[in-house]
C-alpha cells in the first residue's frame, strides 16, 4: 500500500488515504487467492452488518428515553 497525505492547507489536513499496490508490484507470497479474498470481503460485510445493526438499536433506543435536566437541590 502506498500512504498518500494530503497536504496541510486543505480542510482535511489530518487525513491520510491509503491506496493499494497494482497486482504486478505485490510479491506472488503475499499475494490473496481468490478464496481468501471472498472470506475476508464476507467478514467485511459480517463487521458492517452488525455495526449497522448496533447503531440502529442505540438509535431507536435514544428515540425512546426522554432526556429530562436535573432537578434542583
Amino acid at each position: 500500500m502506498t500512504a498518500i497525505t494530503i497536504p496541510r492547507s486543505s480542510p482535511e489536513a489530518s487525513i491520510e488515504q491509503l491506496e493499494l499496490l497494482p497486482a504486478v508490484e505485490v510479491p506472488v507470497q503475499l499475494r490473496l487467492s481468490q478464496r481468501t479474498r471472498r472470506v475476508g470481503l464476507a467478514g467485511v460485510a459480517r463487521a458492517k452488518a452488525l455495526l449497522a445493526e448496533q447503531a440502529a438499536r442505540r438509535q431507536d433506543s435514544a428515540e425512546t428515553t426522554s432526556i429530562r435536566p436535573p432537578k434542583a437541590a
